[in-house]
């Protein structure tokens, strides 16, 4: 994987995001475009701009974004600028989260992801599969953050977001779980934003103060790990919930809440249907009887290794979703971030390091 230095004032970070990656932005804005609309059917609009307008005219997504992240709103105005895309556009495309819950599919599983965070010797490693729409492969990078605002920081993206996951040079990792059938909102603050917002934190008690003190967007897991700590909180449009962990040095998730009790009885039912949470279920189960003997760095790469694992997606056995890219981020006394796209086996891992 490539990684981008965007470095500079929100502005400035993205525009060379933007720019750097001009092509790389097109060809994903492309095929996300191709998607959406043969996803909406007969009731797909006469073109994308015009579903981008509706859907920030009829939400309040960007409103709150501006209000409590408004440094992120400029970053994406520079993305635009740079990659030469409308903004509504460019900002849409990194409503992923809420797009999901707003053009929900009765039949496709959305996608998913497993998280194991364990103490090591010295320290703790985060990892995770990121699995996204497969029309999204080929759009993996990786961006190196600084400016005067931020500590420095690496996030995994695709070409054209805000970031997905990542890990800062105060020494803490962020991971992240969709919850689809928890309770959303049309007005909170979406899941990029967020995101960003926890990895600007200097620890994970910062990190869960920030997520704590907003109202959410969409129905998300969030795991804060450092070299002393790991934190894990379920988001949703109503409320902030603490998921206790049973062993303080292990945490395991997928994609269906632990201790949030805010569900969406109509979202419960149709991820039922889709096979979604029975694919959760299964994950973390998995996840369970494998992770008893864990204790370094190199038990949890084995586990995001192994290609008979049920933990990849593919997109011909889950309704097109399929495992983007991975994470292992080891926090001790050096950090560590190491990155691969797609599923185990296809490609090596690339680490990248903090100036």
């Amino acid at each position: 994987m490539e990684i981008i230095d965007c470095i500079g004032t929100p502005s400035a970070r993205g525009e060379i995001h933007g720019e750097t990656l001009r092509d790389r932005i097109r060809d994903a804005l492309d095929r996300w475009e191709a998607a959406t609309m043969a996803g909406l059917g007969a009731k797909a609009p006469r073109s994308i701009d015009q579903y981008c307008e509706e859907f920030l005219s009829d939400t309040k997504l960007l409103q709150q974004a501006q209000a409590l992240t408004p440094g992120l709103v400029t970053e994406l105005y520079g993305i635009a600028e740079g990659a030469k895309q409308p903004f509504a556009r460019m900002a849409v495309y990194n409503l992923m989260d809420e797009q999901w819950w707003r053009d929900a599919d009765l039949k496709a599983p959305p996608p998913g992801c497993s998280l194991v965070a364990q103490k090591v010797s010295g320290g703790h490693v985060l990892a995770q599969n990121m699995d996204l729409p497969g029309h999204m492969d080929g759009s993996q990078i990786a961006l190196r953050l600084g400016g005067d605002d931020i500590p420095e920081t690496i996030v995994l993206s695709a070409a054209g977001l805000l970031g997905l996951t990542g890990a800062n040079a105060d020494g803490l990792a962020v991971g992240v779980n969709t919850l689809l059938m928890l309770q959303h909102s049309a007005s909170g603050l979406p899941v990029a934003f967020a995101l960003r917002h926890a990895l600007a934190a200097s620890n994970p008690a910062d990190a869960m103060k920030r997520l704590s003190s907003m109202n959410h967007a969409s129905g998300q897991h969030y795991a804060m790990v450092s070299s002393d700590q790991i934190l894990s909180v379920e988001c949703s449009a109503r409320s902030t919930t603490i998921v206790p962990l049973e062993d303080a040095a292990q945490l395991r998730h997928t994609n269906h809440p632990l201790a949030s009790p805010d569900i969406d009885p109509c979202a419960l039912k149709r991820l039922g249907n889709g096979g979604f949470t029975k694919s959760s279920e299964l994950r973390l189960a998995w996840l369970d009887r494998h992770c008893t003997e864990l204790k370094s760095r190199a038990d949890v790469q084995a586990l995001f290794d192994d290609t008979a694992a049920p933990l990849c997606m593919r997109p011909e056995t889950n309704g097109g979703s399929s495992t983007f890219a991975s994470v292992l981020y080891e926090l001790g006394d050096t950090l560590t971030v190491k990155m691969r796209a797609g599923v185990a086996g296809l490609n090596a891992w690339s680490e990248f390091g903090f100036s």
